[in-house]
């Protein structure tokens, strides 16, 4: 069982459940413990609640598994009552094996197989958006799950351009200009939701609105057509995936922000909503230890770390976010009296596994530890078989200490 936080604890002090997890997990790690994985459970509550309060409490938010599947980190989200998106039938299955009831779930798979379509057709209320209208042809004529269609906005929403599926040439879901073709599916096809995904780490909200506004307008249109062929059946959900940038918790958020404005579209209201949020809730929920294997001095100075680009996929293939660093002993944090600039290099067996370059931080040694903020979200989960190496143990600050969440593992193949 998770243990619950304790009264009184700030939940999103980084800054103290930083220091007292580390100084506590530090002197606990075997010789063979060359990097560890760390989730700080009162944050990752913090971040739950905030999401909740930002939103209408009639918002079912299902929480992306590709963020972090660590079944705990699962776990907890189904415990607080929260939904989670499946991107794959494998993560459809981790989601139900854990207890997230199907009409929580969301399946958003742009490649589903009959196979997959018939198993979880019979799943009751699960949410299942087809990416394309042909996909639709493929239920069988009596299903139990709730079928919805991914709409293109053919909006840009200020999202890195690797992670922006809202533009004309996206992979995914039907383009919105498409109106004739969705309102025929619609009528021939048991649709009761749509479902539209501008792209992660959105940034510019208006754009978001002015595409939220076009969804809802064309639901109203669709329900409109369907009391005109005598219909009982009406579209019930609108599922406005897209994800946020990672923030600190404030009462002005970006998070705060985007629940007023999607409380505030008139074109949404009667509408169930569903969101699919990952990065933003995971990302400060966890951060990463190496050992420093080695030290090079030179023009800049180099550290050998235990992590790389195993673990930091998307930052060593594209551009590395900036995560925050520090240099700790078994004794605590080291200060930054005599700084210095390192390049952070990983231990793959090419030349792009860097974590950083021309970073300052205190004079390293060989034994200390480098933490690596922030990582809670898109690293666990992208762990690469490149060069073999042992998954680390993940291990779990839950207010009051740390504890193991799981061990140390080879990769399978």
């Amino acid at each position: 069982m998770i243990n619950d936080v304790p009264q009184g604890t700030n939940p999103d002090s980084m800054t103290s459940n930083l220091h007292r997890s580390i100084t506590a997990l530090l002197t606990q790690l075997d010789e063979v413990d060359t990097a560890v994985m760390l989730t700080f459970l009162p944050t990752l509550n913090a971040r739950l609640d905030h999401l909740k309060s930002a939103f209408d409490p009639q918002v079912l938010h299902c929480i992306a598994i590709k963020s972090n599947p660590h079944p705990k980190i699962l776990e907890t989200i189904i415990q607080q009552g929260f939904g989670l998106e499946a991107a794959s039938i494998e993560e459809v299955r981790r989601a139900l094996s854990l207890g997230c009831p199907s009409h929580k779930l969301v399946f958003d798979s742009p490649v589903k197989t009959r196979l997959e379509i018939a198993e979880v057709a019979q799943q009751d209320g699960l949410l299942v958006n087809v990416n394309t209208l042909s996909e639709l042809k493929r239920f069988p004529k009596t299903t139990r799950c709730t079928i919805g269609i991914r709409i293109n906005p053919l909006t840009d929403t200020g999202s890195p351009e690797r992670f922006s599926v809202g533009r004309n040439e996206s992979k995914f879901g039907v383009p919105i200009a498409q109106r004739q073709e969705l309102l025929d599916a619609i009528l021939t096809y048991p649709v009761t939701a749509l479902h539209m995904h501008s792209g992660s780490q959105m940034r510019d909200l208006n754009a978001q609105a002015q595409a939220l506004n076009a969804l809802g307008n064309l639901a109203h249109e669709m329900n409109q057509k369907l009391v005109e062929h005598n219909s009982d059946r009406r579209i019930e959900i609108l599922d406005i995936g897209g994800g946020l940038p990672s923030e600190p918790l404030s009462a002005d958020s970006q998070m705060k922000n985007y629940g007023t404005l999607v409380h505030g579209i008139e074109a949404l209201h009667q509408f169930k909503i569903v969101t699919e949020f990952g990065q933003w809730l995971n990302a400060e929920c966890g951060a990463a230890l190496s050992r420093v294997e080695y030290v090079i001095d030179g023009q800049p100075s180099k550290i050998f770390i235990h992590l790389g680009a195993d673990m930091f996929t998307r930052d060593a293939y594209t551009k590395a976010r900036s995560f925050p660093l520090s240099i700790w002993t078994r004794n605590g944090q080291v200060g930054n009296e005599q700084s210095q600039i390192y390049d952070v290099a990983g231990p793959l067996c090419f030349a792009g596994d860097y974590i950083a370059r021309q970073v300052k931080l205190p004079k390293v040694n060989e034994g200390d530890w480098l933490c690596i903020e922030h990582t809670g979200a898109n690293t666990y989960s992208l762990w690469s078989r490149h060069c073999s190496r042992d998954i680390p143990a993940h291990w779990v600050w839950d207010g009051y200490r740390v504890h193991q969440w799981s061990a140390r593992q080879e990769v399978n193949y």
